[in-house]
């Protein structure tokens, strides 16, 4: 959606919640442009929207913390929460037990977070009692599970040696690349592991931590070649976002122009596969019209207390003024592809023509669009195709029957200048009708 964003806040936005020591407040408002303190949960809900932070830190003594850390990244020096998200969906972090010896183990970790790790702990002489960071989970796939746990196995910072149960870890959720960090029994230096994360993470998150990147990416540190092509790289961008911007406008036309035509066709052309009854007999002698024939509608000639007659009458003249004359009949079945009984109606309307006009019809054409319970036209049959014998009889008598679905590919695939050929061939064509080729029409 286009257009100006209001009462956004500097990014990273971060909600501290419970009570830090003065350097470490002091660390964070030097390090985040906005944050929010709150002593609980609830007063952090009357002062913003979990939607609108990024990272949440939380202090030791805080017990609750609902489910704010589903959809920010979060960072807990607290002992008594209940649990954390763990490293994907249905898993999570719980402290179960205390570590019962002295000995604990560094796993390998980045150097940054390894040099940290060791000012702080390398004069560790027990971690008894330390709490013990298990994963759990429920409901929930194998292969999950056993992704859950490699994650969680070579996420600990510092592990009790005999279990190799972490004492605190950090890692990124599968299913969001949202952070979790836990380190519940860290006491200083909090605000340090803090940026440590926050800079792992932004990384992968650039967007909600926008200031942690590699500072050689910085233009304040950049070189003058360094900037000059970053300058090009911008500008191709803007070129780039301007030029998608663009096509999408057109596509967006485009599609609202498609399904103006699609609706027309279904109301129009597309009846010629889709319709039965006057809605097809309407498209029909539309569709002949515009080859060139003259038609008539003969059931708007007769009055209701006469007897029915063909549907169409087709009238053509050729090149040296001779006259052409057809009766058409037009039909549309749910389940048939097409009735015998439909050809001997049309010998019958022949002679009723006979006598009213004094001349037999040139041509009887019969128009079928058969089988519209089969909603892909591909899967319908051609008409007649189990009957040759009485197609045959039909063929004798000057008759020729066309497929419906023949009719639109003949228009869709016809040239306006080739419309004379196509009416040389239904006048020509003996039996079926195919309109593979207006030039040199197959012929049975």
């Amino acid at each position: 959606m286009n257009g100006k964003i209001g009462g956004q806040r500097p990014r990273p936005r971060v909600a501290l919640l419970g009570s830090f020591e003065p350097d470490d407040m002091e660390h964070f408002e030097h390090m985040f442009p906005t944050i929010w303190l709150a002593k609980n949960i609830v007063d952090l809900e009357d002062m913003v929207d979990v939607r609108e932070i990024d990272l949440m830190i939380i202090a030791k003594g805080i017990e609750y913390i609902g489910d704010w850390l589903n959809t920010t990244h979060g960072i807990c020096f607290s002992d008594l929460i209940d649990n954390l998200p763990g490293p994907t969906s249905n898993t999570y972090l719980e402290i179960t037990s205390t570590a019962e010896t002295e000995e604990y183990l560094f796993p390998d970790v980045p150097l940054p977070i390894s040099r940290r790790r060791g000012a702080d702990f390398n004069d560790l002489d027990s971690v008894r009692r330390w709490p013990r960071i298990s994963l759990t989970y429920s409901q929930i796939e194998t292969t999950k599970l056993a992704t859950a746990k490699a994650i969680f196995n070579r996420s600990g910072i510092i592990c009790e040696l005999q279990t190799n149960s972490p004492l605190a870890i950090y890692f990124l959720r599968e299913d969001t690349n949202l952070g979790v960090g836990w380190f519940p029994s860290l006491d200083k230096n909090l605000s340090a592991w803090v940026e440590l994360l926050v800079t792992e993470w932004a990384q992968t998150d650039k967007d909600a931590f926008p200031y942690f990147r590699d500072w050689t990416e910085s233009r304040e540190w950049m070189v003058a070649e360094e900037e000059e092509i970053l300058s090009k790289i911008e500008d191709l961008k803007k070129k780039k976002q301007e030029t998608v911007n663009k096509i999408d406008k057109q596509i967006s036309e485009l599609s609202t122009s498609l399904a103006t035509a699609k609706l027309n066709a279904n109301k129009g052309r597309r009846r010629l596969i889709t319709a039965q009854g006057p809605e097809l007999v309407d498209e029909v002698m539309k569709a002949l019209n515009e080859i060139g024939f003259k038609v008539m509608p003969v059931d708007d000639q007769i009055a209701d207390n006469k007897r029915k007659r063909e549907d169409l009458r087709l009238s053509h003249s050729g090149k040296m003024g001779e006259k052409w004359n057809a009766i058409v009949e037009v039909r549309g079945y749910a389940r048939s592809a097409g009735k015998t009984d439909d050809l001997q109606r049309l010998g019958q309307f022949a002679k009723l023509y006979q006598k009213e006009t004094g001349q037999f019809p040139d041509k009887l054409i019969y128009i079928v669009n058969g089988q519209l319970e089969l909603t892909q036209p591909s899967q319908r049959q051609e008409p007649l195709a189990p009957q040759p014998d009485d197609l045959e009889v039909f063929s004798d008598s000057d008759g020729i029957l066309i497929w419906s679905i023949d009719l639109f590919r003949a228009l869709k695939t016809t040239e306006h200048t080739d419309y004379p050929a196509l009416i040389e061939s239904i006048k020509c064509a003996q039996g079926r009708w195919v309109s593979v080729d207006v030039s040199s029409p197959k012929e049975n």
